[in-house]
């Protein structure tokens, strides 16, 4: 009886220390949001590149 209070206690924190964890955004993963804008914006400028070429190619 004491040892199932005991483990609902045990999860309960863990539970709660996860779900406040997980409120804000530390800088990392702040700078990893901005890494992967950055690549997103890339890989769209190099697709509008390889569009153009083979556009005027075909010309």
């Amino acid at each position: 009886m004491i040892l199932k209070k005991l483990l609902l206690i045990i999860v309960l924190i863990f539970s709660i220390c996860a779900f406040t964890a997980c409120e804000s955004k530390g800088p990392a993963e702040k700078a990893g949001e901005k890494i992967d804008q950055t690549m997103e914006k890339a890989s769209d400028k190099a697709g509008d590149a390889v569009e153009t070429v083979k556009d005027k190619a075909g010309e």
